[in-house]
């Protein structure tokens, strides 16, 4: 093969069971890396019995791999599929295997000794992650050129069981299958039984006998003759092999073999201390009796001091030198695999030693605002998913940094008030704290404001408490016991059903239980089941939910309320992943972690929670968050159904208002748009919309403001020209990539809401396209009209909202006129990109400039009650060129019903256009196949690039 995905192969390195490694060239990033494949014979016949065991030992080496960071470890950059090929793109390590070196002789033992502690580190590392290598050998070990060791191929890596764990290997095996080498394996192991980290101690000591004995410690002629000597002999003496072993490091190579794990070192980290300490009294330097006190002391002070000096220059470059080879790769893979507070953490350590090259890295991260009142609130974030993980802290309340795009757990505590857990996404509202003294048990505080849900008309909202969970059976009974569906002091609401009122008495008849007790659906003889009292209340009626919520002197939340709270409006669908969509029956209240962003669990799932809002006219009542039953898009869309019904799935969450509340209940009659109504203006009414974009193309009196040349990957320079409006400048980044030919293939960048919020265009958000640039290609970043440092303040009626579009768009073709003029840029390769907000306006440039070839809008859709001659819909149909669509499954904003119509209504030619729903929410959490599809679209329709 010469190609695989992006990768352009050199030549094999070498191949074994696992896969065939080769040296490859990252044509996108311009490094070189080793591609592993798995080998034909394991791809030719699928239906092979051994295919898709082999398959998953291959895709567990890159998790396993990719869940470790290390010095001593190889580093994972990707792990992917290529016409059918699986492969895994890695550090390419200079140097050469152990084996390689072995077959030369056995090295001095003081270089057994280095390599030794630094084997052990890798493994301590590995370990403390929970994972079992269970393939130490020579040919896994590389040793660079500058004596530092790798350890590679964690092809049949297992997280470790707990000891009372059967053996099954994470390899799919079954169990009592030996998995591994058999000249290093450990004695349990070639008996197929359980193993833990000691077994990967024994294939260490194993290695080590080898090095410093020139020769393996068991033998065989076969590989059952080998496991048969691993479980009955002991290895010759290894000073017997070589006398000039100290008896120590013979010690400690025996221990590592002993047959019994509990004889063995019981840690890798023990070992490790044990063959360091060996290494230091071999290197310790020899005393002298010539030596006297009134020479010793000056001397010994001054090469101590030197020695000190030398020592503290070397530390330092090693660790700059890990910084920036080793910390920096980790950081970038750390970050595109969602990892993200990992990668902060270690950009923290690295900065210490290479603060520029952090700095730099760091410029691709966007900025993270959290006040709180009153301020000096602690703060500590970890990654939403990472539900066990450390918190890290931030400092104190109001909070400006920098974090990579992703969603994320704050943890807020401040002595006197309620701490508080938040989702936060980019950026987040104010917290407001509570005093311990005036806090309201079980619920937590979310402010109000003016609020809009979809369509439906604003609405000024109180500040209000609001359930953190779900009301629970066991709350539902004091209700029931206190005689609720006896009295009618609880039941305010009119029983209305059709154009009849029912009878307080009438009504109770229809609120039973399975047994016919006075009751919600779901209990049995006035009860819930045995051992649900903490599960949420379910088979309610909006009636029943009425009466409870005036029973514990609280409201039903409205539909303004409720959305308010609930994290719908967060451009991250990260809450689904965490939530009970799982159609087996509803799970404890707040047993599972979706997190909402002031604090509430279970909004999303597990059971609808039940509305104040009637649907104007109708009678029908919202009913919100979806249900355990439901597909988990349910969570964001408007379901309305009869206060009557009383299914398994309908339950209750509170609110208690700290103001009046206005129009908030009155009845909403629609929410959602109706994406069919979308229909484009017709030919002769586009062509007087037309004639608002036309502009004169005075020159451009172009301006090189700056340069900056610092990053590895692009030369930086911000440019101005003149604005095809009034007398005013365009400010624009442009981006040389340094690892590609010119002329350039060139992308037009158009900035996503980050550009509304952020005051100045110093910081922009680098992380969301300096992919573009490091796969070869230009970009160009304008600061349009109403973004960055040209905001524009106050409100904006339909006139300025209509005029700003068109500015923007004016701004977009002066831009393209701009890249004419550099002759460092093909004009004939010009591409349109944009994450969100711009996807949304992409239609109007890319239908109005030809000389754009290629476009491709991320995270967009349909915008409705627009000035018509900035509607985006209007222009879709006059869009020709070739359109990649990329959007998240659960992007609350834009459902699919919305992206289907966006793509329906492009002009662009069937073939030639292409949408693509990925996981996740708005922002797609698989970033790295959002970049993939954008790349792979890119070489499609402007070529590969040089």
């Amino acid at each position: 093969m010469s190609t695989i995905s992006h990768y352009r192969i050199e030549g094999e390195i070498g191949r074994g069971g696992m896969g065939v490694v080769y040296r490859a060239i990252d044509t996108r990033l311009g490094r070189p890396v080793a591609i592993k494949v798995l080998p034909p014979d394991a791809i030719v016949e699928p239906a092979a019995a051994d295919t898709g065991s082999r398959r998953r030992r291959f895709i567990q080496e890159a998790r396993a791999a990719s869940a470790l960071n290390h010095p001593n470890i190889v580093t994972i950059y990707e792990v992917d599929e290529h016409e059918g090929t699986t492969f895994i793109a890695m550090e390419l390590v200079e140097g050469t295997a152990l084996d390689r070196l072995l077959a030369a002789g056995p090295p001095p033992i003081v270089s057994v000794l280095e390599y030794g502690v630094q084997i052990a580190a890798a493994l301590e590392a590995a370990h403390a992650a929970g994972i079992v290598h269970r393939d130490i050998k020579p040919a896994n070990i590389v040793i660079t050129h500058d004596g530092r060791v790798k350890v590679l191929d964690f092809g049949v890596a297992k997280l470790a069981a707990r000891p009372a764990d059967a053996t099954v290997s994470a390899l799919g095996t079954t169990p009592g299958l030996a998995v591994g080498t058999a000249a290093y394996m450990s004695p349990e192991q070639a008996q197929g039984g359980g193993v833990d980290a000691r077994s990967d101690l024994f294939s260490f000591g194993a290695v080590i006998y080898e090095m410093l004995a020139g020769q393996r410690p068991f033998q065989g002629v076969s590989d059952v003759g080998l496991l048969t000597s691993i479980l009955r002999d002991a290895p010759p003496p290894l000073r017997s092999r070589r006398p000039e072993v100290p008896a120590d490091v013979e010690a400690i190579v025996e221990r590592a073999l002993a047959k019994d794990p509990d004889a063995r070192f019981q840690s890798a980290a023990a070992l490790r201390e044990a063959l360091a300490a060996a290494h230091a009294r071999i290197t310790r330097p020899p005393d002298a009796a010539w030596r006297r006190p009134r020479f010793l002391v000056p001397a010994a002070a001054l090469l101590l001091a030197l020695a000190a000096f030398g020592i503290w220059q070397t530390v330092q470059a090693r660790r700059a030198r890990w910084a920036r080879l080793e910390a920096l790769p980790q950081i970038e893979r750390l970050y595109l695999s969602g990892r993200t507070m990992e990668a902060v953490r270690l950009a923290r350590q690295a900065e210490r030693y290479a603060p520029e090259d952090v700095a730099r890295t760091r410029a691709g991260w966007v900025p993270f605002r959290l006040e709180t009142e009153p301020d000096g609130a602690q703060l500590e974030i970890r990654n939403y998913h990472d539900l066990e993980g450390v918190w890290e802290p931030f400092g104190v309340s109001p909070l400006q940094t920098t974090l990579p795009f992703g969603y994320y757990r704050v943890r807020i505590s401040k002595p006197g008030y309620k701490t508080l857990e938040v989702s936060a996404g980019v950026g987040r509202q104010p917290v407001k704290l509570t005093p311990e003294s005036e806090t309201t048990p079980g619920m937590v505080f979310v402010p109000g404001g003016s609020y809009q849900v979809g369509i439906a008309p604003a609405v000024s909202l109180p500040d209000f408490w609001i359930d953190q969970l779900e009301v629970t059976n066991m709350a539902f009974k004091q209700f029931v016991d206190a005689g609720g569906y006896r009295d009618p002091k609880y039941w305010k609401a009119p029983f209305r059903d059709g154009g009849r009122v029912l009878t307080f008495d009438e009504a109770m008849t229809r609120f039973r239980d399975t047994t016919g007790r006075a009751a919600p659906a779901t209990w049995e003889l006035g009860s819930y089941p045995e051992g649900r009292g903490d599960y949420p209340v379910a088979g309610l009626s909006w009636f029943e939910a009425a009466a409870y919520a005036e029973f514990a002197g609280k409201s039903l939340p409205t539909l303004y309320h409720w959305f308010r709270a609930s994290g719908k409006d967060e451009n991250y669908s990260d809450i689904l992943q965490l939530s009970n969509f799982d159609g087996k029956g509803p799970t404890r209240a707040g047993e599972r972690s979706g997190l909402g962003p002031w604090g509430t669990f279970d909004m999303a799932g597990n059971v609808k929670e039940w509305c104040a809002n009637e649907v104007g006219g109708t009678g029908l009542r919202y009913v919100l968050g979806g249900g355990w039953n439901e597909p988990s898009y349910r969570f964001a869309e408007q379901d309305a159904q009869n206060p009557w019904t009383r299914r398994e799935t309908f339950g209750i969450r509170l609110v208690k208002n700290l103001g009046p509340i206005g129009t908030a209940a009155a009845p909403v009659a629609q929410v959602t748009p109706d994406p069919s109504t979308i229909v484009p203006v017709s030919d002769e009414l586009f062509a007087v919309y037309r004639r608002f974009y036309e502009y004169d193309r005075t020159p451009l009196d172009t301006r090189v403001e700056s340069v900056d040349d610092s990053s590895p990957y692009w030369r930086k320079e911000k440019v101005s020209f003149a604005a095809a409006y009034g007398n005013e400048r365009v400010p624009a980044y442009l981006f040389l990539p340094k690892n590609a030919t010119v002329p350039y293939q060139t992308v037009v960048l158009f900035p996503s809401a980050y550009g509304l919020a952020v005051p100045s265009s110093n910081t922009l958000d680098l992380g969301t396209f300096e992919f573009i640039i490091r796969s070869g290609r230009a970009l160009l970043y304008p600061v349009y009209k109403g973004t960055f440092e040209r905001r524009v303040t106050g409100p904006l009626g339909p006139s300025a909202i209509r005029d700003l579009g068109i500015q923007m768009a004016k701004d977009f073709f002066r831009a393209v006129d701009y890249l004419e003029t550099r002759k460092e840029i093909d004009a004939q390769k010009l591409a349109y990109y944009s994450l969100s907000m711009g996807a949304y306006f992409g239609p109007i440039p890319v239908s109005l400039e030809p000389r754009i070839k290629v476009a491709v809008f991320a995270s967009g859709g349909l915008r409705y009650n627009r000035p018509p001659e900035t509607t985006p819909s209007n222009f879709m149909p006059r869009v020709k060129v070739p359109v990649l669509l990329v959007n998240g499954k659960d992007d609350f904003g834009v459902p699919l019903a919305d992206q289907r119509r966006f793509f329906e209504l492009l002009g662009t030619p069937e073939p030639h256009k292409k949408h693509v729903a990925l996981e996740g929410g708005h922002v797609p959490q698989d970033i790295r196949g959002l970049f993939r599809e954008v790349l792979n679209w890119l070489d499609l329709y402007l070529g590969p690039v040089t």
